[in-house]
């Protein structure tokens, strides 16, 4: 999955809404400006769709690297939008600030952002992801083809914009969407987003699944330091000052991710392009990850071992309960420092553990100013990367 560029984008109003789930904004877009600044992703499907199909999702069988849009559908859309009586009330959802390779975004100079009730897109930023909503644009797209100066393009369409938002919360509202309020069968939604951890065995687990499973799993075990501290909030601004810290899931989902997957999009088309039965980790390749073999391997319980043995030996140096390490900043750091040291160590975890203490009894966390946000980031990953390169003599 490769996520192309934003060539010129004029900003528009918007409006923020605050959820449960996430904030996220509402404006409305040009067709034809929308078709510029998003990109789906999804894997190939073959184009058997059934009948009485919901408008936005065609039901097909797995086949091939890319996962196509339905024919028939934007066909049919196309013709509805050429009639001049168009109506699309409901949302496109896109989500935006990811890297080509599908993790947040780490660079603020390219984010998308919101200034003074604006989105603001600049030049060179990624494109977003279409989440929902893909068959309506497709149908623009053959318009556009057609004819890039069809007054249809000038069409506004109502898009709710989710920034910082993960892969695998993509699938979560995705899910969420088509599960309860369109008839819309669940396997199709494993399908898509990969979420069918409870319908299959691990052997069948993409490394997204394996990262939910694992962020769940050090959500609820004793021997976690996690343990109670997992919210499914996604929030890159500050957490309170709290005895009782949380992070979001979302945060340590991708943190583990990083692990075994340096490039989930491309994980992910891969894993898809298989039938069912031969959905199974080999169809992947070792992608230089620090755990990728293990992954590949099916050694998970090796994997979540390991990962709360360094996460336990980090909290119980890490006594304060306002450390900008206690918050979403922190742990994403934590799991990012983690794998890049692993890779230095070529992924060999037992090469490292004794050393572990030792190296982290160097940081100063006093020092460490407890601002809870991106900005803090820089300063969170310099104390990390000096403590494990510190000489000898040093510790």
């Amino acid at each position: 999955m490769r996520l192309t560029k934003v060539t010129n984008f004029e900003p528009v109003n918007c409006i923020e809404v605050h959820q449960g789930f996430s904030d996220f904004y509402v404006c409305a877009i040009k067709a034809k400006d929308l078709l510029r600044i998003c990109q789906p992703i999804r894997a190939e499907l073959l184009d058997s769709e059934v009948e009485n199909d919901p408008l936005d999702i065609g039901i097909f069988r797995p086949s091939g690297p890319q996962r196509k849009v339905a024919e028939k559908r934007p066909e049919q859309i196309a013709k509805y939008i050429s009639s001049g009586m168009a109506a699309f009330p409901n949302s496109i959802i896109i989500g935006a600030n990811l890297t080509e390779e599908g993790f947040l975004l780490d660079e603020e100079k390219w984010e998308w952002k919101v200034d003074n009730g604006k989105l603001m897109v600049q030049k060179g930023a990624r494109v977003a992801a279409i989440i929902d909503g893909q068959h309506r644009l497709q149908g623009y797209e053959l318009i556009n083809q057609k004819n890039p100066e069809d007054v249809c393009l000038d069409d506004e369409l109502v898009c709710s914009v989710y920034l910082n938002l993960p892969i695998t919360y993509h699938a979560q509202l995705f899910s969420t969407i088509n599960s309860t309020q369109r008839k819309v069968p669940k396997n199709l939604i494993y399908q898509l987003y990969q979420i069918d951890m409870d319908e299959k065995q691990p052997k069948y687990w993409s490394p997204e699944v394996l990262s939910v499973y694992l962020a769940r799993a050090l959500g609820v075990d004793k021997k976690s330091p996690l343990k109670s501290k997992l919210v499914l909030a996604i929030d890159k601004g500050e957490s309170p000052s709290s005895k009782d810290w949380k992070v979001s899931l979302s945060a340590v989902v991708e943190g583990l991710l990083k692990l075994y997957s340096s490039r989930p999009f491309d994980d992910r088309d891969k894993f898809y392009a298989k039938s069912m039965e031969e959905k199974t980790r080999n169809v992947l390749n070792n992608d230089g990850s620090p755990w990728r073999k293990l992954y590949l391997e099916n050694k998970d319980r090796e994997i979540y071992e390991n990962i709360v043995d360094f996460l336990s030996q980090f909290y119980e140096l890490d006594t304060d309960d306002d450390s900008a390490f206690k918050s979403s900043i922190g742990i994403s750091t934590i799991l990012e420092v983690f794998s890049e040291i692993l890779k230095e160590n070529s992924g060999n975890y037992e090469q490292i553990r004794g050393l572990i203490t030792d190296r982290l009894r160097t940081i100063d966390f006093a020092a460490i100013p407890k601002d809870k946000t991106t900005k803090n980031r820089k300063n969170l990953k310099e104390a990390l990367f000096q403590a494990f390169s510190a000489k000898p003599e040093e510790i």
